[in-house]
């Protein structure tokens, strides 16, 4: 019961933090400069590869995907999507020492999910208990 209130008070506190924080380090030799304009699932992409891609690489098109599934199963918007599943990978990381993709965690949250949930799952909850479930 501890780790779960310990994982809802630590996502308050750097769910709005994750998007400014994130997506720092560019290829190599890289001049592109990191837009706000730019889409959440790019910036998820990016995150996940460790430099800017470009934007219409194919990869963007699973968070893409992905997050509007979850949109429409939980009562989170597209960035609160983001930024807990940030947040679940960074905790699986320090926690346990669990390398998950940000792109797996998102797949394991919508399977978790039944399908015709309808915007009423909070997934900070769900959040909650996978990283519970997922740490020995």
């Amino acid at each position: 019961m501890k780790r779960i209130i310990f994982f809802m008070v630590f996502l308050v506190l750097f769910s709005h933090l994750v998007f400014t924080l994130s997506c720092s380090d560019t290829e190599p030799g890289s001049t592109k400069e990191f837009s706000t304009e730019k889409s959440v699932e790019y910036k998820l992409a990016c995150i996940d590869c460790g430099y800017y891609i470009d934007d219409s690489d194919t990869r963007i098109v699973q968070y893409k995907n992905l997050l509007d599934k979850l949109e429409t199963k939980t009562v989170n918007s597209r960035i609160s999507i983001s930024d807990i599943t940030v947040t679940t990978q960074r905790l699986l990381k320090e926690e346990a020492g669990i390398d998950r993709s940000l792109v797996e965690v998102l797949n394991d949250f919508n399977k978790i999910i039944p399908e015709g949930s309808k915007g009423i799952i909070k997934l900070e909850e769900i959040a909650a208990a996978y990283v519970v479930l997922m740490t020995p």
